[in-house]
């Protein structure tokens, strides 16, 4: 499948997005301001649908594609200004640039 690598980037951001969104709230400080959290969710589910779209092979997937990247891409920058401090958010910030690499290569 052409977009697997993709797909694979896409629900790893998904992941990630998730369980760092839910560690911000849980642990307060920093990561529980709104907007980070919001930011978070927001790639998540972007990557999800875009990933769902890849999977069903549409052919608007290079529309979501182009979405995905820059939010993911967003997303990844602000996790990375909190990286130092919260290794989850690290993490995260590598598995949503992943994403933003790959869905540029469809967009």
């Amino acid at each position: 499948m052409a977009f697997k690598a993709c797909i694979d980037a896409c629900d790893s951001a998904h992941r990630h997005c998730m369980e760092a969104a839910i560690h911000c709230m849980q642990q307060g400080g920093v990561g529980s301001e709104w907007e980070l959290v919001q930011l978070l969710l927001d790639t998540a589910d972007i990557a999800e649908t875009a990933s769902d779209f890849m999977l069903r092979s549409s052919r608007q997937h290079h529309l979501l594609c182009r979405v995905t990247a820059e939010i993911a891409l967003r997303c990844a920058e602000e996790c990375e200004r909190h990286a130092d401090k919260d290794l989850r958010l690290g993490q995260c910030a590598k598995a949503c640039r992943k994403a933003a690499e790959e869905c540029s290569r469809f967009a």
